[in-house]
């Protein structure tokens, strides 16, 4: 990783003099400035990736994220605002935001499999794996009938976090709707299912 100056890598609040450098250089990279997004890099990707690295304890993961931040900022740098916070603050709200996004993703994944993992409980062992295959058909089917009648909009917001494993930001940007929107959906979309399910569809 490249080298920053040591209020990135300590985490320490920037002076003045490197709030005003890091807002230009946001701005500059807002007009598609690659050279001033590098420079960005410099400064911020040590500091970012600690902190990222602190929330997800996953060096991988980190990385990931690291990249995946600097991606948005990338693309979302017009919509930082001086007046309301320092550069270097903004990014790390961008950054924590997406850990913890990706942390809520991991939970999902962890809970799927535990799910998956009793649900195989369930059946006896057998070394003819097909024996266990009008059951699982069974059950794909009841899913896809009870995903059938919930609301559209709700239906693709659950298949996207469920079935594609986007996190819920990612399925925000891709359907360009509001982060809340998009919870609210799946949230009311895994309520409708689960009613579904329970009577039988």
């Amino acid at each position: 990783m490249r080298e920053c100056t040591a209020r990135c890598g300590a985490m320490t609040p920037p002076n003045d003099l490197e709030r005003q450098l890091d807002a230009e250089l946001l701005g500059r990279v807002a007009t598609g400035d690659e050279a001033a997004f590098a420079r960005l890099y410099d400064r911020f990707a040590p500091g970012l990736y600690s902190l990222v690295l602190k929330i997800l304890r996953d060096e991988k993961e980190a990385e990931d994220v690291l990249q995946e931040g600097f991606a948005h900022l990338w693309r979302r740098a017009s919509a930082f605002d001086s007046a309301r916070s320092g550069a270097f603050t903004w990014a790390v709200m961008v950054f924590r935001h997406k850990a913890i996004d990706r942390l809520r993703a991991r939970s999902r994944r962890d809970r799927t499999m535990d799910l998956a993992a009793r649900e195989a409980e369930r059946f006896p062992a057998e070394d003819d794996l097909s024996a266990l295959a009008p059951a699982m058909r069974e059950r794909h089917a009841q899913v896809r009938s009870a995903l059938d009648h919930i609301p559209a909009d709700q239906k693709q917001a659950v298949e996207l976090a469920f079935f594609a494993g986007l996190t819920h930001e990612q399925i925000a940007e891709r359907l360009a709707a509001p982060l809340g929107t998009i919870k609210a959906r799946i949230r009311r979309g895994l309520l409708r299912l689960r009613d579904f399910m329970k009577e039988g569809v």
